[in-house]
């Protein structure tokens, strides 16, 4: 891959945006060193200073790391970085091709954690929060189409987060929702397909409402889970942006 010349407006940011896309697309393995900041700083045309703190970036996140040697070695993310670099790469790397593995990956976990959070909410969820779950699916199923569906959706989950009152899942959820939603030209139409095919969340609603933790899963496991073409699928659309 060519680095391209940074644009001056966000110096660190783009030079990590650069670094993880190469990092996680590949481009330097696993064990390997990155360039020095002063061979880094002629790539991209900036100062070291900008160089030094986007590579600071690039440890706090679990894919790099500095040695006693001054060389700064490649880690394997999948073992070193946590949940937050899903939803970084997908608001910060530009190719989508990169990306396409990842969000597969997040879809397939937001359907497991999904489907406990709903069980959750529907065990110990306060009843007045359990009541208006029913309300914001409709105001879902009335939105049709477009980017609203996004904050409708989100602030439905949210709701659903906070009646099951696990942390853990909260925090991760954080990071799925930011990876998923983070592409709008892959991850509305996407949503818009998952919506209309499990009742634009209709059925969740109504069993967590009515305390039913097992139609609740059920319902949830049915609208959140991806079908097996989803890599093709999502290619595709990449194709046409």
């Amino acid at each position: 891959m060519a680095f391209q010349t940074i644009d001056r407006r966000s110096l660190p940011d783009r030079v990590f945006e650069q670094l993880m896309a190469e990092i996680v697309g590949g481009g330097y393995p696993v064990g390997s060193a990155i360039p020095s900041e002063r061979e880094l700083s002629e790539l991209f045309g900036v100062n070291r200073h900008v160089v030094r703190e986007a590579v600071k970036r690039l440890e706090q996140v679990g894919l790099v790391r500095g040695t006693q040697g001054g060389r700064t070695t490649v880690l394997d993310y999948r073992q070193t970085a946590g949940l937050d670099v899903l939803a970084l790469l997908a608001e910060n790397v530009r190719e989508l091709q990169p990306l396409l593995p990842l969000l597969v990956a997040a879809l397939e976990m937001r359907a497991g954690i999904g489907a406990d959070l709903v069980r959750l909410c529907a065990e110990r969820g306060a009843p007045g929060l359990r009541a208006e779950l029913p309300a914001m699916a409709e105001r879902i199923r009335a939105a049709g189409s477009g980017e609203q569906l996004l904050a409708l959706d989100e602030a439905f989950w949210r709701a659903i987060l906070d009646g099951a009152g696990n942390l853990a899942y909260q925090l991760a959820f954080n990071s799925l929702i930011r990876a998923v939603h983070a592409r709008v030209e892959l991850g509305l139409p996407w949503l818009e397909e998952e919506l209309g095919r499990s009742g634009h969340r209709v059925p969740i609603a109504a069993a967590i409402a009515a305390g039913d933790p097992q139609a609740a899963e059920l319902a949830a496991r049915e609208a959140l889970t991806p079908p097996g073409d989803l890599t093709s699928q999502l290619d595709g659309r990449s194709g046409q942006g």
